[in-house]
């Protein structure tokens, strides 16, 4: 009887086998169907590699394969802090027979966009990897103190900025999440954190939000109906409310985390402190945003500075201003003058820009000073707007600075062995309310 079953068994996996082989792969669309039904099936990338190759048409590209393999078996190609090609073309080389040479080409072009639970960093974010302009300003995290939100007026205000500084006590935020680009259905779930407002804070410093109805650390991303929600290509969901309480009126960064069923890696938690692991997990992580934009409340404001690694390292302070009153001034300082500016800085320019360059020892972590009053002595006006932005400097010879050429496409600099600059965050500190 058993020997009977097993036969049975058997011819069921066979014929399962075989009908797999005889549906001909014909469109994107099919191909798309053909993967995730793999990934349910719990096939290894390899298996479902050799399966669709055998059943696709001629149409279709190796390209086309990595794009969609990418998205569907992402949390296989996802090493803590990014997605990494290298694993993708060896996969290829396996279950393709690939030359290693087209397989990486067509890996690395693969991992250049985002496909998948998606929000943006900011207003112009599309999910090109790594992500382009700023990373603190994502438009995706939303505070509106102690009032709730619909996740219908979220969604249906895609492109309005919900953001009310957060208020010492209680606060409601949420971070918003589309389907970009990948088709299927995600059911995609949110964790939230924040940390004090400033620059390259280690996710050790983080603190976990909770949802506001049970008390959990994830919370569901729901519909317009406020019902949790399947986002199928180009749909849009909004989470659940998380609670925030800030026992003071000083600074925050708000950070989102998006997980699915297909990328369940993204925990914040589980990058190790480093300057490279912060700054590579924001710019390579389509699924994960901050907001560091916050409105002037006295002359003096006090941002976080950490230098992660146990090295001497260099970095450079970059001020953008926008619309910021001729004659204002700035006044950069730490306690251990790392950073200093000899004298305050006069603006001549309302868009002048400003570069400030320090070095910060091992494992530091302070306070940066940063004082902006216009003319008069006050808080700059409602309109205006300084971006901070703190790079770290990678000089020949430094033990990253290879990486660092090959992972932002610096192949100029390295020829020309120029210093590569990484960005570890920014903080916008707009004129006052």
């Amino acid at each position: 009887m058993e020997t009977l079953e097993k036969l049975k068994k058997g011819q069921e996996n066979s014929d399962a086998i075989y009908k797999k082989t005889k549906t001909e792969i014909r469109t994107i669309k099919d191909l798309w169907k053909a993967v995730i039904e793999a990934y349910d099936d719990e096939d290894y990338d390899t298996e479902a590699m050799r399966d669709v190759y055998k059943r696709m048409n001629p149409k279709i590209t190796y390209q086309d394969v990595a794009n969609v393999f990418a998205a569907v078996y992402a949390d296989t190609y996802w090493s803590v802090i990014k997605m990494d090609p290298s694993i993708l073309s060896k996969s290829m080389v396996q279950g393709l027979s690939l030359d290693r040479a087209q397989a990486n080409k067509y890996a690395t072009n693969a991992m250049k966009q985002w496909r998948g639970s998606f929000s943006r960093n900011n207003k112009s974010d599309r999910g090109q990897i790594p992500s382009p302009g700023s990373y603190s300003q994502s438009i995706d995290i939303v505070c509106n103190q102690d009032t709730e939100l619909e996740p219908a007026q979220l969604i249906n205000e895609w492109n309005n900025e919900f953001w009310k500084t957060p208020s010492v006590g209680k606060n409601y935020v949420y971070v918003r999440v589309q389907n970009l680009e990948f088709r299927g259905e995600l059911a995609p779930k949110a964790q939230m954190f924040y940390a004090d407002g400033g620059f390259n804070q280690p996710p050790s410093s983080w603190n976990q939000c909770l949802t506001a109805k049970d008390g959990s650390q994830e919370g569901e991303i729901l519909s317009t109906d406020n019902e949790p929600a399947l986002l199928d290509r180009g749909d849009r969901g909004a989470s659940e409310a998380f609670n925030f309480s800030p026992k003071s009126a000083a600074h925050v960064c708000v950070i989102g985390a998006i997980n699915d069923q297909y990328f369940t890696l993204n925990s914040p938690l589980g990058v190790s402190d480093g300057n490279w692991n912060s700054a590579t997990w924001l710019t390579h992580n389509g699924a994960s945003v901050w907001h560091n934009v916050n409105p002037q409340i006295a002359k003096v404001t006090s941002l976080k500075i950490y230098n992660q690694d146990g090295t001497k390292e260099k970095f450079v302070l970059n001020a953008q201003c926008r619309n910021v009153p001729v004659g204002s001034t700035i006044n950069i300082a730490t306690k251990d003058n790392c950073f200093l500016t000899e004298k305050p800085i006069t603006i001549h320019n309302s868009s002048q820009f400003l570069e400030i360059e320090g070095a910060l020892p091992g494992y530091y972590e302070g306070d940066l000073q940063v004082t902006i009053q216009d003319a008069n002595g006050k808080l700059l006006p409602s309109n205006a707007a300084i971006e901070f932005t703190l790079l770290w400097k990678l000089e020949k010879g430094h033990d990253f600075y290879a990486k660092a050429a090959n992972t932002y496409s610096e192949s100029e600099s390295l020829k020309n062995e120029q210093a590569i600059y990484t960005s570890l965050g920014s903080y916008t500190i707009r004129g006052a309310e």
